[in-house]
């Protein structure tokens, strides 16, 4: 399995950084992260606890992630504008992974 760590390590940095160097910021959670390698390391030998291994050892940092969903104030009507606004409905943490460029 160390084997398939050593790759995955060396996958994620072909394509992502720890720090900003001018890439766009991907926030992704653990989870999302393994579906992503699954794309080329077999399901079974690797779990999210080898993916946040790797992520902490290369140094990548996690941010808190808030999530808001569009709720409409007023209807629209043929008089007057849709109203809406953004509202809070969760937080979550994830990981930030920036895009080399």
């Amino acid at each position: 399995m160390d084997d398939y760590k050593e790759e995955m390590k060396d996958i994620i940095l072909q394509y992502y950084s720890p720090t900003p160097d001018g890439g766009d910021n991907i926030q992704m959670q653990t989870g999302a992260v393994l579906n992503w390698f699954r794309g080329v390391i077999p399901n079974e030998p690797i779990t999210q606890h080898d993916v946040f291994d790797i992520l902490k050892e290369l140094g990548f940092k996690h941010s808190q992630k808030i999530l808001t969903e569009k709720v409409i104030i007023k209807k629209k009507t043929q008089w007057t504008e849709e109203i809406s606004e953004e509202q809070e409905v969760g937080r979550i943490l994830v990981w930030n992974l920036y895009e080399r460029t």
